[in-house]
């Protein structure tokens, strides 16, 4: 019998994984191109407004934006002692957005850091984390990015 008790623990790990990374915080916060150089963001500042726990955004904001959107889904019992399931993150933004003084797409960057963060790491389930797919993702024809998903293994 699957044990669901771990998926929100582990979505909650995530978030704070995510919100402790003051390179990601400012890539989303800050839209000028060398948001690097801007000060501390408060992480707290940065939940509901940036990033959401789950696959969507409520609403469409007036000003321009970049934000992570987190699903957990495709869990699986695998041989009765383990579930395993996939992590995904989208990572979009205003098209206007884009560039950044860093010579990477501003969602290439935070792309490129959640999986410093995520790929191979014990953050989820008792394994480490393995990379599981990535590709493009518009929201419509303003926002647009990338999607990046890990596979991860826990017990039931």
């Amino acid at each position: 019998m699957p044990r669901f008790e771990s998926l929100a623990r582990d979505k909650v790990a995530i978030i704070e994984e995510i919100m402790s990374s003051q390179d990601i915080l400012k890539a989303l916060v800050y839209n000028d191109s060398n948001f690097l150089d801007n000060e501390t963001v408060d992480a707290s500042s940065v939940m509901y407004s940036h990033i959401f726990p789950y696959r969507f955004i409520p609403k469409t904001s007036e000003t321009k934006k970049t934000y992570i959107t987190i699903s957990l889904g495709r869990y699986r019992n695998v041989e009765g002692s383990f579930k395993s399931g996939i992590v995904k993150f989208n990572v979009f933004t205003h098209q206007d957005l884009f560039q950044t003084d860093y010579g990477i797409l501003r969602t290439d960057y935070i792309i490129m850091k959640l999986d410093e963060m995520f790929n191979q790491t014990k953050i989820m389930g008792i394994g480490k984390a393995e990379f599981y797919d990535m590709d493009e993702l518009s929201v419509n024809t303003d926002y647009h990015g990338s999607y990046v998903a890990y596979k991860t293994y826990d017990f039931n």
